[in-house]
């Protein structure tokens, strides 16, 4: 085995246990032989990981001895461990370990240098943290990529007023109540983002079919327990224990009915001979032109979808809901922001339209504060080494590690922030004033200082959608509830786990439809 890598020793032994427990009587031999293997597979571990590694300072050596406590730690304490790392390291690269081994977390002044560099994927690594092989949920091929930022972003403009109807008409059926009453805003968000990115990835019948809704919103959520349970355990075991994991089977039954759907638009396609609607959805985009190989290729078109519902869900459900627990904690900016969405100019119809959202920049500041507080990623730039490389400071990076910037203490960093720990709403509103300033600092922003969404090419393609949809969805709101704080409650802490930041689903605000 020598020169073998630590994830073809995996996939030998990954292939085994599914080769075994597939077998009839192979449940029974690994129950027979269930410690053994664990022992087994930790000394295929260590000999297989035997390598060179970065010769770089490991946070909380010094203070836990054990690198499994130490990555266990970071599961569940990741806020407070980046911090830590940020004070002691700002400006160098240091080691994290983690249950999949040691992870790099470097400044932001090795961005310009690293961004395109030909050794690191942004896909590996996004793999790698979504757990691709058990959830099939991962980063996005680069013709994917390209659809979106060459196609559906052009799309926008017709985009805006249809999503701003969807909004207009679901919202009352999702929100309901009429009196204050206490709501779990969590799921109703879902739904309402869910419902829109369904219309711009699927088309209209997608967006009215209650079965793939349910089965697309189903999955956001099924993906994101199954990862923290998986997390938890050590690489070598995931393939025996992602079988006990309760929500394997939801995430088969979700594609079952996801592939229904898939099929059911693919037909729609071929029926009237081209797009399925004006304008155009993602399964049109994925269709046509260099895409035309895959029209008719359902297994391709499926992973598109789920892909992007997942994706193109997570990151705008999760904002949006932090913005309404952000604007229930603090009713003083409900009378402001709701002054300029009354304000801002509609078509025709009555709906607002891209530039209509363009100019909503008190709510934009709103919703990015709320990003810099509670961003549904803590860390960004995540990217894998494909190939053994050389960071700018001399560090050697092995194939297979991971690194990331230390996006959540950046934002929290008082030479980058004034007062960073006072929640201003309309801090980017005010920054934007200056001269020069007016198209800076905006939501969907991409800078040095503008992390959230990543850095560089892989920055993320879909943050105009996002955008968007929470700023139609936020308007909504303001226009026609009144929101606030159960009595006594204050804002709920954040679900964080390793790099992922989610709003308590859980948790109930009141809400009142407002008299016009």
């Amino acid at each position: 085995m020598a020169g073998t890598t630590f994830a073809e020793c995996q996939l030998v032994v990954d292939r085994w246990i599914s080769e075994t427990l597939d077998h009839p009587l192979g449940r029974y031999f690994m129950a027979g032989f269930g410690s053994s293997l664990v022992v087994l597979l930790v000394a295929i571990a260590a000999f297989c990981s035997r390598s060179k590694t970065p010769n770089v300072p490991i946070l909380l050596q010094d203070e836990i001895g054990n690198a499994r406590k130490r990555a266990l730690e970071y599961c569940f304490n990741p806020r407070e461990v980046m911090e830590k790392g940020y004070k002691k390291f700002k400006n160098e690269v240091f080691g994290l370990d983690t249950q999949d081994g040691l992870k790099l977390v470097i400044p932001p002044s090795y961005l310009d240098t690293l961004k395109s560099h030909p050794a690191l994927s942004f896909k590996a690594s996004i793999d790698n943290d979504m757990q691709i092989e058990y959830t099939h949920f991962g980063g996005p091929p680069e013709y994917v990529i390209h659809a979106i930022k060459a196609n559906l972003t052009g799309s926008l403009p017709a985009f805006a007023p249809i999503l701003h109807t969807m909004a207009r008409k679901n919202m009352p059926k999702v929100m309901g109540t009429t009196d204050w009453t206490p709501v779990k805003i969590h799921d109703r968000v879902l739904r309402l983002i869910a419902t829109n990115n369904a219309r711009a990835f699927q088309g209209t019948a997608a967006s009215e079919d209650e079965e793939w809704l349910s089965a697309s919103t189903g999955y956001v959520l099924a993906c994101f327990d199954c990862i923290r349970a998986l997390k938890q355990w050590h690489p070598w075991l995931r393939p025996l224990v992602y079988r006990l994991i309760p929500e394997r089977a939801a995430i088969k039954d979700q594609w079952a009915k996801g592939r229904k759907r898939v099929m059911a638009s693919m037909k729609e396609r071929q029926a009237k001979g081209g797009n399925i609607e004006d304008p155009p959805t993602m399964l049109d985009h994925l269709s046509n032109g260099k895409n035309e190989k895959m029209a008719n290729d359902i297994e391709k078109q499926l992973v598109h979808q789920m892909n992007l519902i997942a994706v193109g869900t997570v990151t705008t459900y999760s904002s949006t809901t932090q913005a309404i627990y952000d604007l229930a904690t603090h009713p003083e900016y409900v009378p402001i922001l709701r002054q300029e969405v009354e304000s801002v100019s509609r078509d025709a119809n009555g709906n607002f339209t891209r530039d209509s959202t363009l100019a909503m920049e008190k709510l934009d500041s709103f919703i990015k504060e709320s990003q810099r507080f509670h961003s549904p990623d803590l860390t960004t730039f995540q990217r894998a080494a494909i190939a053994d490389m050389t960071l700018p400071d001399g560090t050697f990076v092995p194939k297979g590690t991971k690194m990331e910037i230390n996006t959540c203490s950046i934002h929290k960093d008082k030479d980058l922030y004034e007062n960073p720990g006072d929640f201003d709403a309309l801090r980017f509103y005010k920054m934007r004033q200056g001269p020069g300033q007016e198209a800076k600092y905006q939501y969907f922003s991409v800078g040095r200082e503008d992390l959230s969404w990543g850095f560089g090419r892989h920055a993320c393609p879909g943050r105009y959608l996002s955008a968007i949809n929470i700023k139609l969805i936020m308007a909504e709101l303001l226009m026609n509830y009144d929101i606030k704080l159960c009595d006594g409650e204050s804002r709920p802490p954040n679900i964080e786990f390793e790099v992922l930041c989610s709003p308590d689903p859980n948790y109930e605000i009141l809400l009142k439809s407002r008299d016009h």
